[in-house]
């Protein structure tokens, strides 16, 4: 017996000595443990079936240990050696971690053991990458109480065995493990829990014998525990998936009960993973009272090419039978077509489709809450090419845009857009010394063509009440999609003879910049050329009705078709500068206070495009060619475009003046070193702006608008109010009303100059707490390890939690920040509002919408959300999510949604497998009962109770105290 004395490490060189041994005894090995019949092949004792010096077999055997390597040549037996002490073997790609390690040196079969109990040493465990040319992954990991592998046909078995298999675990009694990755398993469990040796998961698949094989588990009768009890769920055979990404399979549907059309199946069908870059989904849904929805979804993407995604919904409604008197049987549709394509460096295609036969489509059909209060749909499509080299762009696109609540659409159909960037026509190319005043002017280009689409249906409640019952039926079954393709359809349905409105747009900017640096100031003359084309325009005859006792005038409108250009200039000259103070005010760290100050003064100037030289207007007549003329007996002109009546000049010089204001200070720390260490802290942001018309009539001043910007620690402030410069007079016989007069307030009252007549406030802030002993942040954005603000709690703390007396930086929390280990977040957003044109108040709006997250325990989430009008003194729509990780490995999760009151009145509870394949197979689901359900009325009560509590009960209007 040879003993080496306890070695730090043996290495490679020690292999030769196996080797050696390995070809210079034949003869039969005897082992001194019985081998496994997986590991026993016909072996020949001859030489030549042992690996020759120097092959791949030999060279490749890597050994180590902490204790001590011995080795046995008995003269009856075979030889054999051991590792003690975290041993360890590798060879072609296979290691085996033990805390013991014998190897029969004639068989080369090696036999793992673990360390004694009380031992801190793990299991032994068995690692293989994967087999070339098997067609396999073949990467493997074993753990297990005993493991045997032969090196030479790499074959394997492990007693207790635990591996897993992509996202679930393969557990048996006995594993046999083969050369090409294959797993015979006796007396297996599968399972997606990931638990340590020797606990026993919350659920398992089990069976007596298993095979692994590719993507695929087989097994024999198979039958499903929870813990240790066995449970009614029991098939003769199984296979379970294997692998991981898409694959072809059924989709778990959704179940339950609706008030109004009855039992469901919702959402269940069949999934096809077609190839490497496509994939489609089909979906139904079936009700016990007559409605079915089908729901196909393709799914396209090349990487580096394009990507898109088709959803198209059709859904027939049927609610209570045919003989009752409030019977409904509607179809209905929508398509969604998502699509991005890079077709060059320069050039893509972008389109995002969102088209739907009713307007309240989305709100009846969807679960979803953004689709609850959506007020619009729209969709687009757009080419997008630049040229970078020359600064050119062309967009040519189609929009849509379909408002929800009155059913008007819009379309551009189609958009084209070209602009030149910004150049200097004039610029040198190799110039010397400063640019001259002519090199300074810049100009470019754009070109917008539309092709405008407007469907804005007549209302159909006046039309019964004026008695046209036919035609508001008509104007009802009329889609906007059947009135852009008829003519006929688009005047009954809005009364309008014209569908289409082209027009094409070109701008020509040109301008100038020049700095007088003596008096730190900045003049820039501009100029400005539009030229709008139309391809008709509006003539009108005013007709005279003289049979009856008054004379009526009724107006007679017809288009022109034939090319007109409306043309118009501007020009304009601004100047800036900036002012600086600093004031030398001190209050704690804080140190000075510096004011920015940046004064523009503009003016502008357009002529009278009223006037009959620029062809804009025509003068309205009589049938008998006689002018129409007005109460100050002037003719009356009309916009040949638009067709609405003009009057006086619209030449413009305009003086404005705005005013930006910006306060700032210093925050002074001194480090223990004694350095100093300053930061810049903006205080407020304002600004003011106004303008004075020369040419204008009356009210020549315009009303002053002021904006104001802060942040308050963790709060973002912002605020607009508008003040108007001119007086208020009692009108009417009573005095009860008041308008506007041409006065300023300051000639009367000077300490009051203006008066506010719009005024918004917004306060929104966001809040994060962290667990783990560290405290809490309530700065907005926070974050303290790279995750967003809605980190779980078992991300953030390892499940063996942190000692009582941790120390060392972050700690103890700092002095603002809140200490506690519950990770938490919190959002909310306040809107105040109100106009005040005259005395009164008007529009006044408060609305309050907060969003909560937090984890009550490492176990149980908790997320809410809601809002609330002060004015109307009812909740916004709510919703609350309550989450549980179930079992000791957190393999399953409990969630329970409600939605208390409202429209969406609803609850639903879950109970399934966290993750891994087999989520949506073992899954127990009871979904929302409606208004009617247990937690119906309770949520009702809830919404009243709060509505009462600020003075006013459920339903009750009125303005703020």
């Amino acid at each position: 017996m040879l003993r080496f004395p306890q070695p730090d490490r043996l290495i490679v060189g020690l292999g030769a000595v196996l080797v050696f041994l390995l070809l210079s005894r034949p003869g039969t090995a005897q082992n001194r443990r019985t081998v496994p019949d997986s590991a026993r092949q016909a072996q020949s004792s001859s030489g030549a079936d042992r690996p020759a010096a120097g092959s791949g077999e030999a060279a490749g055997v890597e050994f180590t240990a902490s204790d001590s390597l011995v080795i046995v040549t008995p003269a009856d037996s075979a030889d054999h050696s051991t590792l003690h002490g975290q041993a360890q073997m590798s060879y072609q790609g296979a290691t085996l971690k033990a805390g013991t390690i014998e190897m029969n040196l004639e068989t080369s079969v090696l036999e793992a053991f673990g360390a004694p109990s009380d031992t801190a040493q793990a299991r032994p465990t068995f690692e293989r990458g994967s087999q070339q040319g098997s067609g396999r992954g073949g990467g493997q990991s074993f753990t297990g109480e005993t493991l045997s592998y032969s090196l030479r046909t790499k074959r394997g078995r492990v007693v207790t065995a635990r591996t897993q298999q992509q996202n679930g675990y393969v557990q048996g009694d006995a594993v046999k493990a083969f050369e090409d990755s294959t797993l015979f398993v006796q007396e297996g469990r599968y399972t997606t829990c990931d638990c340590p040796p020797g606990e026993t998961p919350s659920y398992s698949l089990r069976s007596n014998e298993m095979k692994v094989d590719g993507e695929w588990v087989y097994t024999g009768p198979i039958q499903m525990y929870l813990f240790e009890i066995p449970t009614p769920l029991w098939l003769p055979f199984g296979f379970l998936p294997n692998v991981s990404g898409r694959r072809s399979g059924p989709l778990a549907p959704d179940y339950g009960q609706d008030r109004e059309k009855g039992l469901f199946l919702r959402n269940w069908g069949w999934y096809f993973a077609m190839n490497a870059y496509t994939d489609l989904q089909l979906r139904g849904s079936v009700w016990s009272k007559g409605s079915v929805e089908v729901n196909p979804i393709f799914r396209y993407s090349k990487r580096y090419n394009y990507s898109g995604r088709v959803d198209l919904t059709y859904r027939r409604t049927q609610i209570g039978e045919e003989e009752d008197p409030d019977f409904t049987n509607r179809h209905r549709g929508q398509l969604k077509w998502q699509h991005s394509q890079d077709l060059s460096p320069t050039a893509s295609i972008r389109g995002d489709i969102n088209l739907a036969t009713s307007t309240d489509f989305a709100r009846r059909n969807s679960n979803n809450y953004n689709d609850a209060v959506k007020q619009e749909i729209s969709s687009n499509l757009r080419y997008s090419k630049s040229w970078p080299g020359s600064g050119k762009d062309l967009n040519v696109s189609a929009n849509q845009r379909q408002q929800l609540q009155s059913g008007e659409v819009s379309m551009t159909l189609p958009s084209l857009n070209f602009s030149q960037r910004s150049f200097k026509p004039f610029e040198m190319d190799q110039a010397v010394g400063d640019d001259r005043w002519f090199e300074k002017v810049t100009t470019s280009y754009d070109l917008s063509v539309d092709n405008n689409y407007s469907f804005s249906p007549r209302d159909v409640e006046q039309l019964r009440e004026q008695g046209d019952s036919l035609a508001a039926d008509r104007v009802s079954d009329i889609a906007w999609y059947e009135a852009l393709v008829d003519r006929e359809k688009y005047r009954t349905a809005t009364g309008d003879d014209e569908q289409f409105d082209f027009r094409a747009t070109h701008q020509i900017p040109v301008s100038a910049s020049f700095r007088v640096n003596r008096y730190n100031l900045n003049l820039s003359p501009n100029f400005r050329y539009d030229s709008d084309w139309r391809i008709s325009t509006i003539r009108q005859v005013v007709n005279r009705d003289t049979t009856q006792e008054d004379t009526t005038r009724t107006t007679e409108e017809r288009r022109v078709q034939g090319f007109y250009a409306r043309r118009a200039f501007s020009t304009g000259l601004s100047a800036s500068t900036e002012l600086f103070g600093t004031f030398p005010l001190r209050a704690g760290p804080f140190q000075g206070l510096r004011h920015r100050v940046s004064p523009s003064l503009s003016f502008s100037y357009s002529p009278n495009f009223n006037a009959p030289f620029w062809g804009r207007t025509r003068p309205l007549r009589f049938a008998n060619g006689d002018p129409v003329r007005n109460e100050q007996g002037e003719p009356v002109r009309y916009d040949i475009l638009d067709g609405s009546r003009v009057r006086g000049s619209n030449e413009q010089r305009t003086l404005s003046f705005r005013l930006d204001n910006e306060l700032e200070t210093k925050q002074v720390s001194v480090d223990s070193t004694g350095d100093t260490d300053e930061e810049k802290i903006k205080l407020l942001d304002f600004d003011l702006d106004t303008s004075y018309n020369f040419t204008a009539d009356a009210f020549k001043l315009s009303d002053i608008g002021l904006r104001a910007r802060t942040s308050i620690r963790d709060f973002s402030v912002r605020s607009s109010m508008t003040f108007s410069p001119y007086q208020l007079r009692r009108s009417g016989d009573t005095g009860d009303g008041f308008q506007r007069v041409d006065r300023y307030m300051f000639t009367e009252s000077p300490l009051t100059p203006v008066r506010l007549t719009r005024f918004s406030l917004n306060l929104s802030s966001s809040f994060q707490g962290e667990g783990g002993g560290s405290g809490v942040g309530t700065r907005p954005g926070f974050q303290s390890d790279g995750r967003g603000p809605a980190g779980r709690a078992d991300q953030q703390r390892s499940e063996q939690g942190q000692s009582a007396g941790q120390t060392g930086p972050g700690a103890r929390p700092e002095p603002g920040y809140l200490d506690t280990n519950i990770p938490w977040t919190l959002s909310f957003d306040f809107n105040y509002s109100f106009r005040k044109p005259r005395k009164q108040v008007e529009g006044q709006t408060a609305t309050l919408n907060t969003q909560v997250s937090f984890d009550v325990t490492p176990r149980w989430s908790l997320e809410g959300r809601t809002g609330y009008d002060f004015v109307q003194e009812e909740l916004a729509t709510t919703s609350i999510n309550l989450n549980r990780d179930i079992g000791r490995c957190r393999c399953w999760v409990m969630s329970f949604s409600w939605v208390p009151f409202g429209s969406r009145q609803s609850y639903s509870f879950s109970l399934q497998v966290k993750s891994g394949q087999l989520s949506q197979l073992l899954r127990l689901q009871i979904p929302s009962s409606g208004q009617d359900g247990p937690l119906g009325g309770f949520g009702n009560r809830l919404r009243n109770t709060a509505g009462s509590l600020t003075g006013g009960g459920q339903g009750s209007s009125g303005p703020l105290p």
